[in-house]
């Protein structure tokens, strides 16, 4: 992975998970607010971490706003088989190449034990 810098909307538990995991991987972590509209400037990409394809409404907006002005976006169902989400989304890192990304997701995926496991299987 050559990801730069990601960027979580406000600090909370699932940033948290997000935070610790990318410790030590020389990845900056920068806390946005979640209005921002300069958002389009500052990210190449954007990941919708979620379970059985459950979104935030606040979520499911900031992609789609992402996805019309032409910025990649991926999600993980850390609810699915961890070989091929693994797959699935390190091509999507592969074909992309953001290296400013943006991580959302709900406060309760930071309790699914599938999220860091899922994390974890990137270091490989």
């Amino acid at each position: 992975m050559k990801i730069k810098t990601v960027y979580l909307i406000n600090n909370n538990s699932f940033g948290n998970t997000i935070t610790e995991w990318s410790e030590g991987k020389l990845i900056d972590v920068v806390s946005i607010d979640q209005k921002s509209s300069d958002l389009v400037d500052i990210v190449d990409g954007a990941v919708v971490f979620h379970e059985n394809h459950n979104f935030t409404k606040e979520d499911e907006d900031i992609q789609e706003f992402l996805e019309s002005n032409n910025r990649p976006s991926h999600r993980v169902d850390i609810n699915g088989t961890l070989a091929a989400t693994k797959s699935n989304f390190t091509m999507w890192l592969e074909r992309n190449k953001p290296s400013n990304l943006l991580i959302l997701g709900s406060l309760d995926i930071a309790k699914n034990p599938n999220l860091k496991r899922f994390l974890d299987s990137l270091q490989d």
